[in-house]
């Protein structure tokens, strides 16, 4: 998993990324970014013409990202999440 769409998604940027790897974990279609086929130009052409002619959804893709970002992938989270996993095991 690529630390780039979240990153991205952190700051606030609506993605675009390919069916691969963890990207279909960290954009959710529609709400916080578009995934296409891998070598799928003529898709990826269309979400980025989407996003050109819809400025107006930016906004709700942005808040939506950030927000799955802080919940899903903050460190401080994720810290606490493998403490109580390793006191699970060693009960």
């Amino acid at each position: 998993m690529t630390t780039a769409v979240i990153q991205a998604l952190a700051t606030g940027l609506p993605t675009i990324a390919t069916k691969h790897s963890g990207f279909p974990d960290q954009i959710i279609e529609g709400q916080n970014g578009f995934l296409v086929e891998e070598g799928d130009f003529k898709a990826l052409a269309e979400k980025i013409l989407f996003y050109i002619d819809h400025p107006e959804d930016w906004s709700r893709f942005s808040k939506f990202g950030r927000q799955l970002v802080m919940e899903k992938y903050n460190q401080d989270v994720l810290i606490e999440k493998q403490i109580d996993y390793y006191n699970q095991f060693i009960s």
